[in-house]
């Protein structure tokens, strides 16, 4: 069964580069590949699409929150 996982934003980014240096090519390329269906689907690639959707999603929430606390 999934158990769902809480992450930090750096921990995050810490998954995004092991699953570069295992398939030797940056998350970027990675997802425009995978997007072209040119990866396949297996689960790991499926975990990998999966936290970088993660990423870009918080990333503008990250930024904001920054912002925020430099601002006050």
């Amino acid at each position: 069964m999934f158990k769902p996982q809480h992450l930090t934003f750096e921990e995050l980014s810490e998954q995004l580069r092991e699953y570069e240096n295992k398939y030797g090519y940056s998350t970027i390329e990675f997802y425009r590949r995978f997007q072209n269906g040119e990866l396949g689907d297996d689960d790991d690639l499926m975990m990998w699409a999966g936290l970088y959707h993660l990423y870009l999603t918080s990333l503008p929430i990250r930024q904001f929150m920054k912002s925020e606390t430099l601002a006050a």
